[in-house]
Parts: C-alpha cells; sequence; structure tokens
C-alpha cells in the first residue's frame, strides 16, 4: 500500500500536486446538500445495481479484476496481498494452495453470501491475499488486539479467544473503508444481504449480517489515510463494476454518516477544492530548507504530517505558518483539517544543498 519506490511517487509528483481519484464529474451529485439518512440513502442508490462477476469462469471474474486492481505498481505482472505487503506472481491463482487466494475483507459468513453475486463477488470487498493468514483471520472482527494473549502473523494481531484480528498499520484504513463501503451499499434491497457495523463481536459460526468493530474502524479510517494504491484499485473496479467506493473518493463522508456531522449537510466542493484554490498552500515545494511555509491566509483547525507508509510523523497547531520537515528526503503528506472537511498536500523534502 505504502511500500513503493520513490522513484514512482516521484514521476507522480510531476504530473500531480495533490491526490484525488479519477471520480467522474456528477458521479455524486444526488447526494449533494444531503444529511444523515438521506445521505446515506443518496449513496447507497448511487453505487447501487453493480455490474456483477462471477467467483470463478471461464470469462471475466473476480481473479481477473483483482489481477488488475491489486497490481503491484513496481510489477504490473504481481499483485500486492493485503495483510503482507508480498508481491506475489498475479498469474499464481491459488496454484493448489501454493499461489494466492481472496480475501472477503466482510467475511463471507456475515450475512451467509458466500460467493453469490452480488454481495460475494463485489470485488470493492475482495482483495488479493496470502493464503494462510486469509486462513487465521477467518471471520473475525476487525478490532485492537490489546491482550497479552495475541499472535502474531506477518504483523497482523490476533486472538482467536476474543475472535479478533488487527491488521498491520499500513491495511487498516483500507480495511475500515472497505466495511464502510459494505455496509452502505448493501441494505437489504431486492434480495441483497442488509449488512450492518456493530460494537461488538460475533460468534465464529454466526451467520447475521453484521461485522465488527465499529468504533476501531473509524479510529483506523484516520490513522491510515487513503492513498494512491487505493485511489488506483477504485478506478479499476470502477471500471468494471461501474460503481465506486465513496469513502476512498471522499474520506470526509465518514464523519457525515458515523461522526460529529451527521446533521449537517454534505458537499463534495468541501471536501475537494479546485486545485486552484489550494495550490498556493505550501512553499516551497519541493523543499530544500528544511522547513516548508503555509499560506498566511490558509487557517486549519489543525494540521497533520504523514509520511509515504501512512504513519503520522507530528502534528501542529491550526495556526502554524512553518513547518520543520522531517530530516530523511522523500515524499510527505500534509493533512489539514477544518470543521466539515479535509484537505491533503502532497510535499517533496529534498536534500539540504
Amino acid at each position: 500500500m505504502k511500500t513503493v519506490q520513490f522513484f514512482t511517487f516521484f514521476v507522480v509528483l510531476l504530473l500531480t500536486t495533490d491526490l484525488y481519484s479519477q471520480i467522474p464529474q456528477g458521479y455524486y451529485d444526488a447526494a449533494e446538500n444531503k444529511a444523515d439518512q438521506a445521505l446515506r440513502d443518496a449513496l447507497h442508490n448511487i453505487i447501487d445495481d453493480h455490474q456483477g462477476f462471477s467467483y470463478t469462469s471461464s470469462g471475466t471474474d473476480t481473479w481477473d479484476i483483482l489481477k488488475e486492481a491489486d497490481a503491484d505498481p513496481n510489477n504490473p505482472n504481481n499483485v500486492l496481498l493485503i495483510y503482507t505487503r508480498e508481491s506475489v506472481d498475479g498469474d499464481q491463482e491459488y496454484a493448489g494452495g501454493s499461489g494466492w487466494n481472496r480475501e472477503h475483507v466482510w467475511a463471507k459468513s456475515r450475512g451467509d453470501f458466500g460467493t453469490r453475486i452480488p454481495e460475494g463477488t463485489d470485488v470493492h470487498n475482495l482483495r488479493a491475499s496470502n493464503i494462510d493468514v486469509n486462513s487465521t483471520r477467518l471471520n473475525y472482527a476487525f478490532d485492537d488486539c490489546t491482550s497479552n494473549s495475541c499472535d502474531e502473523t506477518y504483523g497482523n494481531f490476533y486472538n482467536s479467544s476474543s475472535l479478533i484480528f488487527e491488521p498491520r498499520d499500513e491495511d487498516k484504513g483500507d480495511v475500515a473503508r472497505i466495511i464502510f463501503y459494505m455496509d452502505v451499499r448493501y441494505e437489504g434491497v431486492s434480495g441483497e444481504e442488509d449488512l450492518e457495523m456493530v460494537d461488538y463481536t460475533l460468534s465464529t459460526s454466526s451467520k447475521l449480517p453484521y461485522h465488527g468493530i465499529r468504533s476501531t474502524l473509524l479510529q483506523w479510517h484516520q490513522d491510515d489515510p487513503v492513498d494512491d494504491f487505493e485511489r488506483n484499485r477504485n478506478d479499476v473496479i470502477y471500471s468494471y463494476q461501474g460503481n465506486r467506493n465513496p469513502f476512498i473518493d471522499h474520506p470526509d463522508l465518514v464523519d457525515f454518516l458515523w461522526g460529529e456531522q451527521q446533521q449537517v449537510q454534505w458537499s463534495s466542493t468541501l471536501s475537494y477544492p479546485n486545485e486552484g484554490e489550494t495550490s498556493n498552500i505550501v512553499y516551497p515545494n519541493p523543499s530544500h530548507s528544511g522547513y516548508v511555509n503555509i499560506n498566511s491566509g490558509f487557517n486549519p483547525n489543525h494540521i497533520e504530517l504523514f509520511d509515504v507508509q501512512g504513519k503520522k510523523v507530528n502534528d501542529y497547531d491550526g495556526g502554524s505558518k512553518q513547518i520543520k520537515t522531517p530530516p530523511a528526503p522523500g515524499i510527505y503528506f500534509l493533512r489539514f483539517h477544518f470543521d466539515r472537511n479535509v484537505i491533503h498536500k502532497k510535499i517533496l523534502v529534498c536534500r539540504s544543498r
């Protein structure tokens, strides 16, 4: 997800200043100026009734889409595996147990939909995965594993007694946004399951259409922001299924559906201002001086700095007008928080001259 060669990101930097998905014009118009349940209903209608593909078939199936959606940016013949970030041969579909398989992030037993269309083959919910880790995860709830009896695999932690699984930090936000998508996409209409996030765990044998832990997933969404891998994945899946994950396109929607902004009308213009409005926020960029300046007319509530792996480096007061850059050169991301929206800026830190 975040472990991508510096050169790849430098090329991206040359092509674009900010991090926006290729959202089709007007795609979210029906959700504009909606709040609370009306907003949720509008988003559901936008992403509902997507084009379904077979789980496995002789034609285009979920294997084929995943090989493109989860492709390694540094080797398009490989796929990157969730929970391990291994880069493996994309053509090794299961391969008798020696290849990779498909993880249902919203476990298919949570609603007992198996691999039927659309719930069980929705590629927004599928990720290329390590077979052993996929088996270990089972259908556990996603939560922080704080017990002394937690076991570890590839940097993931799990507890078979508490029935919880904690992914590596690099995957937590990805997992959360997939669960959010499934909660809104499937509302029990047209014979589909009515999936719902909850704040408790269920037994492994339960077939109820619930998945947790909601409060933890909301936090993970904040801690691990959307990255370019997710954005590209969203675009690829849209090209096949015809629907998008709104929480990748507009991460602030989470706060409007489950957070403090539930009674506030949402607008995409608050989430993603025009490039011309944000182009002069941070300067110099690239930075050779060890500092970046914040435009004096730009007044967020607070500021966060993330490295290219999505790990938070530092927090700053919203009134900060000069920020010391990390000593290590590379790509970093500044996140500016306002009352009703978040703006991300990409900065390039170079070695001091």
